[in-house]
């Protein structure tokens, strides 16, 4: 169960849907000006970091954030369409709502999209095959997949949602991920409300 390596893991900076609290899932709404910029300011961290490879979601909004991180390093970029966000079907373009929730918890099968269960063994298995590459791998993707994986292990400190651009570096250890937060100005993107956009 436990990954062989540590690695960084950054979800995709705010898009014009996550502003407006409409659902993406694997719908692709462009970044907002804020997205673009915490995708910079993202950037700037990981620059002295030691970066490997950047594995990232096709998806324009994980794309793009995973470029403004790979200027900084002479590291391949390359991308895993198992790494893309939920499949939330005919929900998809849809206002947030307590559905979603559901979704989360397993409670509610979306129309014409994959369950939670689908979606967690879907992505646990490309973010496997991403840290597998090597130690220091940057999976850059989606908040979907930090909630994924408290299907399988034990996230130490909690954090959840996951905040848009918050650089982290996750160390793995049997079936716990202790991670730390690589830049502590992001620190009060922790106090946004619960049920965040994908």
């Amino acid at each position: 169960m436990a990954f062989p390596h540590p690695f960084y893991f950054l979800r995709h900076g705010e898009t014009t849907w996550n502003a407006m609290r409409k659902t993406q899932g694997q719908q692709d709404s462009p970044l907002s000006d804020l997205g673009k910029a915490q995708a910079e300011r993202a950037g700037e961290v990981f620059a002295s970091e030691n970066i490997e490879r950047i594995v990232a979601s096709p998806l324009s909004r994980a794309r793009h954030t995973a470029e403004a991180v790979a200027k900084h390093h002479d590291v391949e970029l390359t991308f895993d369409d198992g790494l893309m966000e939920c499949h939330l079907g005919d929900m998809e373009c849809e206002p947030n709502g307590p559905w979603l929730v559901d979704y989360w918890m397993g409670n509610f099968d979306p129309p014409n999209g994959e369950t939670f269960g689908q979606f967690s063994a879907r992505v646990w298995a490309a973010m496997r095959r991403a840290v597998d590459l090597g130690p220091n791998t940057l999976i850059v993707a989606h908040g979907g997949l930090w909630t994924a994986a408290h299907e399988f292990v034990r996230i130490e400190p909690g954090l959840r949602p996951m905040p848009n651009a918050l650089p982290l570096h996750v160390t793995p250890t049997n079936n716990v991920w202790q991670h730390r937060i690589l830049d502590q100005e992001r620190v009060a993107d922790l106090t946004q409300p619960p049920g965040a956009s994908v």
